[in-house]
């Protein structure tokens, strides 16, 4: 009886998260944002913004694995499980890079390092963006979705940047570190969130200044960042409202006909 009992509470709990697998997601996104400004990077810093990274892979991949398809069988059982391979071999691979870094941080395995974690991203995004334009009702969890394709067009930027960043270390202007900072403001240790705040000033085409892109590469990169923000939520708009408008058309149709 208890063991039912357990088994019965914990499928409770799974169906539960699974209703909320985005808001998990969106949650899991913020706090990766969040954490490292806040903690800094003195003592179990590292590790905490390392174990937040974990907990966003983890839910992404959950998402990625169990989220809501329209299609023949075959074919999106076939899709599904070549998204869970192309994820699960990124992560693996990222997660390696990441522990070989942090035994022997060379300049290589850094560049490698950033470049699993971009793929990663990039595929995670892509694969949220296909689902929310996949949907036909909007929800809370259509919102949360939404909103987590537009944190990770930054996210994954923000890796684009590290990696263009490290292989042109005269991709950008960081201008002069503050006063009281632990060091100086392009160092390796403060190029994530560096990166990320201007990838997210970009996407959001604030664009206060104090991070200049110098190199060709770097200044085309931060435009179409900026124009695919733009696009994003214009098109996002476009989709949320048809959706909402096609829901009370249907419910107008179903009270004409008397149904409930």
């Amino acid at each position: 009886m208890r063991k039912r009992a357990l088994a019965n509470r914990w499928e409770a709990l799974e169906r539960s998260f699974r209703e909320r697998r985005h808001s998990a997601l969106l949650a899991a996104i913020v706090t990766a944002f969040v954490v490292r400004p806040l903690i800094g990077d003195t003592g179990l810093a590292p590790v905490v913004f390392s174990s937040s990274l974990l907990v966003l892979m983890l839910i992404a991949l959950y998402n990625i694995q169990i989220d809501d398809m329209v299609g023949e069988r075959e074919h999106l059982v076939a899709q599904r499980r070549r998204r869970s391979i192309i994820a699960w071999v990124l992560v693996a691979v990222a997660i390696s890079e990441r522990v070989a870094v942090l035994i022997s941080p060379q300049p290589r395995l850094l560049v490698v390092s950033s470049i699993c974690w971009l793929l990663f991203f990039g595929f995670v995004t892509w694969c949220e963006l296909r689902s929310v334009l996949g949907q036909r009702e909007v929800t809370g969890e259509t919102i949360s979705m939404s909103i987590s394709v537009y944190l990770l067009l930054g996210l994954t930027w923000g890796a684009f940047y590290i990696v263009l960043y490290q292989v042109q270390p005269d991709a950008f202007s960081f201008g002069p570190a503050p006063a009281s900072g632990p060091g100086p403001a392009n160092s390796q240790a403060h190029l994530f969130p560096i990166c990320i705040y201007f990838s997210l000033t970009t996407l959001a085409t604030i664009g206060y200044g104090d991070i200049t892109p110098l190199t060709l590469q770097a200044r085309y990169a931060a435009v179409a960042e900026g124009i695919t923000g733009q696009f994003y939520l214009a098109i996002l708009v476009a989709r949320l409202v048809s959706m909402h408008m096609s829901r009370a058309e249907r419910q107008d149709d179903r009270r004409r006909s008397g149904h409930p």
